[in-house]
């Protein structure tokens, strides 16, 4: 008896395309691969984010046109929690670490699709903070706020861009993770602080971009959204396969070279066993390691 295919054949191709494209250019799934293989980190991060094109141009082209359909898919695929889930007190320590516009890279090693993703974090979102903090910063009164004003109330104090488009979440949400690292904007006064804050709440409800390209102006994706705002950063800009992109790594290591306006503030991490406050040492490290993994 000869068994039939579960899927029809034209169905397993694009499944297969949209695969290798996630592999190389999604970074915003919530990311991360398993650490069972990783070689030693180098001495240095010149590996991050490079040799990222494995894959012929032709595949990658067809694999965009099913991109938006299974990235949806695959960014509900999960087989556990993130390790930092059931962890509050290093929650705590991350929520106290945290000020208004400050940003989180996050990498998820249990989703689907952050196994297929390259390197150590693949998401990142940006705190708002609460209601307190907002009107300290002096934009809780301004309409852009006030409209979201019920949600930040129960605790919706991240703002991100993901399958869902760009929406507020809760700590609970943002930190069901497996480790985070902070870091801090610099800003020329209070006046570019709220109009970070304004332009963060205006890009509320926008549509995700699920081609990763920083130059497409009516959708956006999680490290695009910080771009958009916070220009003055300089976030490394990169092109894969014809498109510009920013990959979460390489803004993690253009603040520990201190390049920008980016200041690394601290980086929670766990396993099986335990979670531990690490150091920026330790950030380059992981960093390095996950890269170094994908050399010849």
């Amino acid at each position: 008896m000869k068994y039939s295919d579960p899927l029809p054949s034209p169905l397993r191709l694009a499944l297969g395309l949209v695969l290798a494209l996630l592999l190389l250019v999604q970074g915003c799934a919530q990311i991360g691969s398993g650490d069972a293989h990783l070689k030693p980190a180098k001495a240095s991060l010149q590996a991050c984010c490079t040799n990222m094109e494995d894959y012929p141009r032709w595949y990658v082209d067809m694999a965009r046109t099913v991109a938006p359909a299974m990235g949806t898919v695959l960014s509900h695929v999960a087989w556990r929690s993130g390790y930092l889930k059931s962890r509050k007190a290093a929650q705590d320590v991350v929520l106290d670490a945290l000020e208004p516009l400050d940003i989180v890279l996050v990498s998820s090693k249990g989703r689907r699709s952050g196994q297929m993703i390259p390197g150590l974090f693949g998401h990142a979102a940006i705190y708002l903070g609460t209601e307190q903090e907002l009107r300290q910063l002096g934009v809780w009164t301004s309409p852009e706020v006030q409209s979201h004003a019920k949600t930040v109330r129960t605790g919706h104090v991240f703002i991100e861009a993901d399958a869902r488009g760009v929406h507020l979440s809760k700590p609970a949400i943002v930190l069901n993770t497996d480790a985070v690292a902070i870091l801090r904007p610099s800003f020329t006064g209070q006046s570019q602080r709220r109009r970070t804050a304004l332009d963060l709440f205006g890009s509320l409800g926008m549509r995700f971009d699920f081609l990763f390209d920083v130059d497409s102006p009516d959708c956006t994706f999680c490290t695009e959204l910080i771009h958009r705002v916070m220009p003055h950063l300089d976030l490394p800009i990169m092109e894969i396969y014809g498109v510009r992109t920013i990959m979460p790594d390489s803004v993690a290591v253009s603040a520990i070279r201190k390049r920008g306006n980016l200041t690394f503030v601290g980086y929670v991490r766990a396993n099986r066993e335990g979670w531990s406050q690490a150091s920026i040492g330790d950030l380059a490290n992981d960093i390095g390691r996950n890269w170094a993994a994908r050399q010849p």
